[in-house]
């Protein structure tokens, strides 16, 4: 008996294989720019807003400020 029990490949790529993988990989690379091209418009838009976050932030902490004067003010009203 001449059949070998072990297993073996075959060198052959079919041309259906080999589209497939292009297709497949160019549709990886495709998705991959897309991606990236997101991250750099998310992270673009983020460096916009952040003077404006710094600004609200100030601001939020002004508006605190004068409720606790407010209060302050209505106490000492409500006091006379």
């Amino acid at each position: 008996m001449t059949d070998n029990p072990r297993w073996h490949l075959q060198r052959q790529i079919t041309l259906g294989v080999l589209i497939a993988i292009l297709v497949q990989t160019s549709g990886a690379l495709i998705w991959a720019g897309r991606v990236g091209e997101r991250l750099n418009h998310l992270e673009r838009a983020s460096v916009r807003a952040s003077p404006f976050a710094e600004r609200l932030a100030g601001v939020e902490t002004e508006m605190r400020l004068v409720r606790q004067s407010l209060n302050r003010i209505e106490q000492r009203m409500e006091d006379d």
